[in-house]
């Protein structure tokens, strides 16, 4: 279970939260919000890779649950990083390796880590297996990243608007993989964060979850089959609004 408890990101001219979240093992979920709503920040904690002003993200494995309020202080970090694969479009390799170096690095690190579907994706994606990673296009970034997200086996995935700068080509090859990847990969967590609607209708989401001006609200019993982007239009425009609205199923 990954659990957000009351966190803080305070900003100049704008602060995110507090917000509260559990997440578990096999859901499907959604987050909205227009640019800027703090929804990369919010992955970014979530995945241990930022501090919070104020409160805690933590990981807590299934063998474990009978004490969620269990701390663990030095190793939060480290359990966040090993169970929880962040996909986004910044760099995150030297920027001198090579595509299949970065892989082989990463391998060294990640005990989980599956070599063969790292490369199938990057072939898939018609990702450059011998071009230096910094040299690599914002859309070629998020293929990269997409690659080192899918391999690692994560019990979470984050998914922070994993089609930016994707080629329409790109972009439905990769919708067709992440559609594959859930129907093998039924235990992982995955958060799915856009605010290009359509394309959560392969996602079929089991909850939503809004960003606005800072707070979040969340929607549940969404009928997935159900779907369409009137009403998750609707619930973010709502959600701007700070009106309690109820999805039914």
């Amino acid at each position: 279970m990954l659990i957000v408890d009351e966190i803080v990101v305070r900003y100049p001219r704008f602060t995110l939260g507090p917000v509260s979240l559990q997440l578990q093992a096999g859901e499907r979920v959604a987050l909205l919000g227009r640019n800027g709503a703090g929804k990369s920040t919010l992955l970014a904690l979530m995945a241990g890779q930022r501090h919070a002003d104020a409160g805690q993200v933590s990981w807590r494995p299934a063998s474990s649950m009978s004490d969620v309020h269990a701390r663990h202080e030095p190793d939060e970090r480290l359990l966040l990083r090993q169970s929880v694969a962040y996909v986004g479009a910044a760099l995150q390799a030297l920027p001198w390796y090579k595509v299949r170096q970065h892989f082989d690095f990463l391998q060294r690190i990640h005990e989980r880590w599956n070599a063969a579907r790292a490369m199938d994706l990057a072939r898939a994606l018609r990702l450059d297996l011998d071009a230096a990673t910094g040299t690599l296009s914002r859309g070629n970034l998020v293929k990269l990243n997409l690659c080192a997200g899918w391999a690692q086996e994560a019990s979470v995935l984050l998914l922070d608007e994993p089609t930016a700068g994707l080629d329409p080509v790109a972009r439905v090859d990769m919708l067709r993989e992440l559609e594959l990847f859930l129907e093998q990969q039924v235990n992982t967590t995955v958060v799915y964060a856009t605010h290009l609607l359509d394309e959560l209708k392969g996602f079929a989401p089991e909850r939503l979850l809004v960003l606005s001006d800072g707070a979040m609200r969340e929607y549940s019993r969404l009928d997935s089959n159900n779907f369409d982007v009137a009403t998750m239009t609707e619930l973010m425009m709502r959600a701007g609004r700070r009106e309690n609205v109820e999805v039914s199923a």
